[in-house]
């Protein structure tokens, strides 16, 4: 009798048959899904540009970036916003009646 020689021989073969069923399984998902959409992709805005989508001071967003959560922050001194975020947060945001 001839031995098959799908059957992997160690533990560490059979390992690396599961891995790769289950990347090449999701690599057919993700093509067939049709995700390489330009439009999936997020930009990041300087905050003169997050200031005017918002209508607000520069320096308004600076003091409360820590609290909005669409802030990205680049470095210790460097924010940017995703515009992504930025959009969804401001249809969710309800209306402020206090004024």
């Amino acid at each position: 009798m001839t031995e098959p020689t799908n059957i992997p021989t160690t533990p560490f073969d059979w390992l690396i048959d599961q891995i790769r069923s289950v990347i090449r399984e999701e690599l057919t998902a993700a093509l067939a899904g049709g995700t390489n959409n330009i439009n999936d992709t997020d930009t990041l805005l300087t905050v003169d540009e997050a200031a005017a989508l918002l209508h607000v001071d520069p320096r308004w967003l600076y003091r409360h970036a820590a609290k909005l959560p669409f802030t990205r922050r680049i470095s210790r001194k460097n924010l940017r916003f995703s515009e992504a975020g930025l959009r969804r947060w401001l249809a969710a945001k309800k209306p402020d009646f206090r004024r």
